[in-house]
């Protein structure tokens, strides 16, 4: 944990003094020790990188913490927030807010991933909570999301470009408004998952035998799902599709860590947090002063990971 904490903090000081308009350490330095320094130096410092880099920090936290629960929820190594629908119906909220006025992007895409959650709170009360009808449930919400968003770019015209470019995930857009917003859902969902740590580790018992210890099913479930939304409906509202986050980061804390979830969990969030700084690092770096999606480079990285994970899975 001592070289990921030292990595996350060379990676941010890093980050901070690169970018189309490169600032040098001292300048840095200088600024946070209350040197005198241009208001261009400030403005670049304060109102575009440090927000942008404290959220893309968070965001990654938020996925891959929503991701290790999944996985113990649903006892299956390839689960994640992708799975439950709540991804594409947040990015749907999301174009919507965009075709209403810019404003309502975050809203909405917070609406949207909360009420898919309450289309998945119907069949999984129904059928005491089963894994599989959830995951099913799921499937049914993501191709109907998916097929509004469809529809929706496909009337969106001039606006296209800007619409595409934010489904493929990044924080050029990100503000102290957004870090803010990301803050109270971060502070209730991580608290929900640290609060029911030892309940998560049993559920990898299975569902019977974690009843049978103590575990209240009925009442823990929907906890966990609603801790799910909250992270990844406010991670896709202020940064738009960022995929495999959730699937990988947690897989690899396991292999250094172990599965007790008191250990996964924290350290995901590091991970995940450290993983999108390095790519938002990336995506303003490789191409400068263009800048790549960074949805384009976690899924570079996380396609062959996830084909991995299949074989591994099934033993080939």
């Amino acid at each position: 944990m001592f070289f990921l904490i030292a990595g996350i903090l060379i990676v941010f000081l890093i980050s901070l003094c690169t970018g189309t308009e490169s600032c040098s350490f001292l300048e840095l330095v200088q600024l946070f020790s209350g040197g005198e320094v241009s208001d261009t130096v400030r403005r670049i410092f304060f109102e575009i990188r440090l927000p942008r880099l404290l959220a893309s920090f968070l965001i990654g936290g938020m996925l891959a913490a929503a991701g290790a629960v999944s996985q113990n929820l649903f006892r299956n190594d390839l689960a994640s927030p992708h799975v439950l629908g709540i991804v594409n119906a947040s990015a749907l909220g999301a174009v919507i807010g965009l075709f209403a006025g810019g404003y309502w992007i975050t809203p909405l895409s917070l609406a949207a991933g909360i009420f898919s959650l309450l289309i998945l709170y119907l069949p999984g009360k129904r059928r005491n909570w089963d894994g599989s009808v959830l995951i099913l449930a799921g499937v049914a919400v993501n191709a109907f999301t998916a097929a509004l968003t469809s529809g929706l770019l496909y009337l969106a015209d001039e606006r296209l470009s800007s619409l595409v470019f934010w489904l493929l995930g990044g924080f050029w857009r990100i503000s102290w408004h957004d870090f803010l917003i990301l803050i109270p859902s971060a502070a209730v969902g991580f608290g929900i998952l640290f609060y029911f740590i030892p309940e998560i580790d049993m559920l990898l018992l299975g569902d019977r035998m974690a009843e049978l210890s103590g575990v209240p099913l009925k009442k823990l479930k929907p906890f966990l799902l609603l801790a799910v939304a909250m992270l990844t409906a406010s991670a896709v509202s202020c940064s738009g599709v960022i995929g495999f986050v959730g699937l990988a980061i947690p897989h690899v804390i396991r292999l250094f860590y172990g599965a007790g979830f008191r250990r996964v969990l924290p350290c995901s969030i590091l991970g995940g947090g450290f993983l999108l700084l390095l790519a938002d690092l990336a995506a303003r770096t490789v191409m400068s002063p263009q800048e790549i999606p960074v949805g384009i480079l976690t899924a570079l990285c996380g396609g062959p990971f996830f084909f991995y994970l299949l074989l591994k899975r099934r033993g080939i």
